[in-house]
């Protein structure tokens, strides 16, 4: 009975600590300290490649200013590096000009952003 309990116990735990990851299965999780390079695709968005060269569009709410001048860097400002990097987390943009701009995350997807259009 105590080794029919403990075997329930575990397959329990085991389900309680997976959901979230479930739930979350949708949305790309791009983590802060698994950033390699970023690259800026327009004033509103981003293409981000991780340590495992996966890329990963990160759009941002509204533009962000100083964001296409040529000498500007990047900065995310997220406080886990092990959390996923989502919706309303900041980054920062350094420009010689302008100084630091904070603006916002909107989403992070999966894939490059589409070129074009239909038409």
């Amino acid at each position: 009975m105590k080794r029919k309990n403990a075997i329930l116990a575990a397959a329990l735990s085991a389900t309680m600590l997976a959901n979230p990851v479930f739930a979350a299965a949708d949305q790309a999780c791009l983590q802060h300290n698994r950033i390699w390079s970023t690259r800026i695709f327009d004033a509103h968005t981003l293409v981000v490649t991780d340590t495992t060269y996966k890329k990963y569009t990160v759009r941002l709410r509204g533009a962000c200013t100083g964001l296409t001048n040529g000498d500007a860097v990047v900065i995310f400002r997220t406080w886990q590096n092990l959390g996923c990097i989502g919706d309303d987390d900041i980054i920062g943009v350094r420009t010689p000009g302008l100084g630091f701009v904070s603006c916002y995350i909107a989403s992070v997807q999966a894939g490059t952003p589409a070129v074009g259009g239909p038409g």
